[in-house]
Parts: structure tokens; sequence; C-alpha cells
């Protein structure tokens, strides 16, 4: 039988297989030496316009919550009266609440290798992850208005500190106040607080006060950020030297530094009082690795805050680097550069406690470790209720290092203080004096992350190249293949390897040939079996 109508489909048959095995074969080389995969998970996963990045940056899928920790007085009267020695603190919460960032007006500046923006953050509340109702539960809370203008009426002449002391009492206001939790963290109104914004509106831009809305509502779109990109690659790839490490901070609203605690441009600054080279939490370097350190910059801090590498730990299938803040991150001594800033006028304050006045309109705030964790020891003194832990208060950042992003295992502790210093012609401030007043403390922490973004590491990871090997290989093996056959097809002698079926015409030909050849065979069985008849008759 007949495999092939011609010779030339046998040859068009062996082109076929050859040439296609060949491509294969080239196509699932160059995917192996290439790596397509890491080249376009470069692309995407650097921030410029149109980028897988660039889109998550915009919008962060993240699901940050703040739990905020109020402190409650509870025996105020007794101890104003002298009737007890300390203050009695009851921790009450978490409320908690929802961080929405999403970043506006973004301009990519090819020029510097910047990006500009304007970051907006909300805040919603979240009741099924709170203890009570904000606008229901009330507590005893530090007059913050009035304790900060009592401490900085001390640095003034006697007649100042007492036309300060006659118009706090003529406005009867107390240095304790009973208010709703909502109320005190998202604003009050004010006696104090409203009389100044009508009188010194250049310097009080706000009629009613709050804690939160101070620390946290950080100008939202009137905040513009400069943000130093990738750095600059040369043709063999390496990066330039002396450039700005990717995603630190160039400046914050124009300045790259913190002018309150005498930032000089000239010098570049320290460590002490610069913005820039600091993070902002949202992204960081695809490169980081166990060696690396980097500070984080939130106006609520009103410094950068050092973050040093803890160890590798694994959430969910998914490795994280965990960075801790140090104990010593609030002290500032004299004769240390990276701290000195942080001293006014030669003073530095207590072990443990720093200084935030300049960044909120010169009130004697204070930010410390939860109930005054790693502080100095006396600060713990004049109340009954704090138990500093570090199983419970310390802080942790984990950057997952494929994504360059934050992820869960991420809690910054922070606690805000009512600092009260020397108080003059004031005797309901009297009691309070040269003490560090606990407002609240958060935490600022970050929740699972979102199916999308977990796949998106897994693929990073091991998926996208597991991925590409598998096509890679198939490629190889299929080629292999093709190009296997078509030398069998060049080889095979008489080019019978292959069956060629018969056209259907020649097949019904040859079926009617058969038929007529059987009726003929037949015809011709009778007419023998008729003449042996016949013979055996005319015997007989």
């Amino acid at each position: 039988m007949k495999l092939f109508t011609s010779k030339n489909q046998r040859n068009a048959k062996l082109l076929r297989c050859a040439s296609f095995g060949m491509t294969l074969i080239l196509f699932g080389s160059l995917l192996l030496l290439t790596d397509p995969a890491k080249n376009i998970l470069e692309t995407q996963m650097s921030l410029r316009s149109g980028s897988l990045l660039y889109y998550l940056w915009l919008s962060p899928p993240l699901d940050v919550y703040i739990n905020v920790f109020m402190f409650n007085y509870t025996n105020v009267d007794a101890f104003a009266a002298g009737e007890a020695t300390k203050l009695k603190i009851e921790e009450v919460g978490p409320y908690v609440y929802k961080e929405v960032l999403s970043n506006h007006n973004v301009t990519l500046n090819e020029a510097n290798n910047t990006v500009t923006y304007s970051p907006r953050r909300e805040y919603v509340f979240v009741p099924e992850r709170s203890v009570g109702d904000p606008k229901v539960d009330r507590i005893r809370a530090p007059n913050i208005p009035l304790m900060g203008i009592s401490t900085l009426a001390s640095g003034l002449s006697m007649f100042a500190s007492l036309g300060i002391s006659a118009l706090t009492k003529r406005l009867k206001a107390e240095p304790m106040l009973e208010v709703t939790v909502h109320e005190y963290m998202w604003g009050y109104e004010d006696h104090l607080v409203h009389l100044a914004s009508k009188f010194v509106p250049s310097l009080i831009d706000f009629s009613s006060f709050g804690i939160m809305e101070k620390l946290f509502r950080e100008g939202n779109e009137s905040t513009v950020v400069n943000m130093n990109l990738l750095e600059p690659k040369d043709k063999q790839g390496v990066k330039l030297p002396n450039v700005p490490r990717a995603y630190t901070l160039n400046s914050v609203n124009y300045e790259r530094g913190f002018k309150r605690w005498e930032y000089d441009d000239a010098t570049n600054g320290t460590q002490c009082n610069r913005i820039w080279g600091g993070h902002d939490a949202t992204l960081f370097p695809l490169d980081m690795n166990e060696q690396d350190m980097f500070y984080i910059y939130r106006r609520t801090f009103c410094r950068r805050l050092p973050m040093r590498f803890n160890r590798t730990a694994m959430y969910d299938g998914m490795n994280g680097f965990e960075f801790v803040m140090e104990p010593n991150v609030f002290d500032s001594e004299l004769h240390n550069s990276n701290s000195s800033c942080f001293c006014k006028n030669n003073r530095c304050l207590k072990q443990g406690v720093g200084n935030v006045s300049p960044c909120y309109y010169n009130m004697p705030l204070a930010i410390t470790f939860p109930h005054f964790m790693h502080a100095d020891p006396s600060l713990l003194k004049p109340f009954d209720g704090l138990n500093p832990d570090e199983s419970r208060f310390t802080s942790s950042f984990v950057i997952q290092p494929q994504l360059g992003a934050p992820m869960q295992g991420t809690h910054l502790r922070l606690q805000a203080n009512q600092m009260v210093g020397k108080v003059s012609f004031n005797r309901q401030m009297a009691p309070y004096e040269n003490m560090v007043l606990p407002l609240l403390w958060v935490d600022l922490n970050i929740d699972t992350l979102c199916l999308e973004l977990r796949l998106l590491i897994h693929g990073i990871n091991w998926g996208f190249q597991l991925l590409q090997w598998s096509v890679a290989l198939s490629m190889l093996m299929v080629g292999l293949y093709q190009l296997g056959v078509g030398i069998l097809l060049c080889l095979w002698p008489g080019g019978s390897f292959f069956k060629v079926d018969q056209p259907a015409s020649t097949k019904s030909a040859a079926m009617r040939k058969a038929s007529l050849v059987a009726a003929l065979q037949q015809e011709e069985q009778q007419l023998l079996f008729q003449n042996e008849q016949k013979s055996k008759l005319a015997m007989a």
C-alpha cells in the first residue's frame, strides 16, 4: 500500500515537522536564557506611570487599623483635694479606626527622578472591633489646652501669668474634663481655644480641639510630598553611585528637614532633624536585606523613627523582614548630634520622653512608649494603673521584601502625653505641676493581606517562575518530538512510515470491481454445475 500520494507531499510533511520543532526549541531556549518573567516583574513592580505598582500605590489595598486606648482618670477629685497621693488610671479600649489612604495630584518628575503627590488619609470607625461606642462612653481626662497654656505662662512675666490665670478662672476652665471618647479624640468646643482663635488666628487656626484630630490629620491634600524613585542604572544594569535610596522622601511641603528642630539646608542637617532619607511607610526598596535599617516619617511623630532589623519570619506562608524600634528611640542628649536638637534651651526631657511640641502649636506634648515603657521610672510614681509590658507594647514593622510594602505583623505602638511644667498663680493646676500625664496610646497595625496581594506575592516568589519553566520545558519537549518526526521521515526507507488514506472515489471503484468479479465467478460456478448434471443424465 502506498503511504504518500507523491514525493512532494512527503517532503512538505518533513519540512513542517522540522520547522515547527526548531521554532519551539528556539522559543523554549529563549525563555530559559532571557528570563522574561523577571524583566516583566521589574517593570511592573517599579513606580512608573501605568505599572501595576503605580495603581496599587494610588489606593493601597492594605487594611490599616488604629487601635486607640484611652486613659480614664478615676480619682481626680480626691487627688486635687490632697486626699490621694496618686492618680488612678483606667485603660479603656480599644476604639478601632480604619485608615484609608489615597494619593492625589501625582506628578512624575523625570528631571530629578522623583514623584510629587499629596496623600489623603481618612479614618473610619470600626464598631465590630471596638469595645464600645465612643460617642456614648465618657471619660475624665486632662484638659490639654488649659494645661498647655498654664505651662507656657510660667515662662512669661508675672503680669502675663496673672492675666492668664484670671482668664481661665473667668472661663471656668477645669484641669480635668469629662467628655465622650469621641469628643476627646476628634474635637470638642473649648472656650480657651475659641478665644485664642479669635485673637491670634495666625497661631491658632482652629476653634475646637481633639487629640487624635491633631495627631493624625496631616493636612491631607494641602501636604505636598516629594519622593525619590528607583535608583537609575547604567547600560550594564548597575546602579549609579551616590544617588538617593529608592522610595525615600526628598521633601515634605518643600522642606527637607524640621526647621523647628534647627535643620540647616547648607549642612543637610543631622539624623536628629532630617526629613529626607526617611520613608512614609508605604513603599520600600525591593533589595532590602538583614543588614538594612531605615527611618519612618510621619508628622505625628515630629521626627524620623529609626527601625533596625530583628528577624525573618513567616506569615501565612509569606516571608517578611521584621524591624523593631529600639528602647532608646525617644532619648535625647546634649552631646549626641543625633538627638541634641530635641533639647530646647539646653534642657533635655527625661529618658524615654520625646518632645513633639514644635509640631503642635508649641503645646507641651510628648510621645513615649505605652505605659512609659523604657522611660525614666520616676514617670510611673504618680500613677496607679500603668503596667509597662514589653510583650504587649513593643513596636515592630514587617516588610514583605518581594513586594516592598508593609504587611501583617506590623505594630507601631506609641503614647501621647501632656507635659505639665512649673505652674505660677494657678491653684487648680498646682497638683499636676512637673508631671507627664498620659492621654492615650495607639497601636497602628496591619491586618491580614487581601487575597489579591497574597496571590501576587506567591506569584513573585515562585508562581511566575514555575509557569515560565513549565511553558519553556513544554516547548522544548514538543519541539524535540516534532524534530524527531522530521528526522524519521528523512531517514525511513521508501518513505513508508506514515500511511496516506486513499481517496473515497478510488475506494468505491475498487468495491464495484470486486462485486463484479464475485458475480462473474458465481455465474461461472453455476454453469459448471449445470454441465455436470447434464453429463450424468446422458450416461444414465
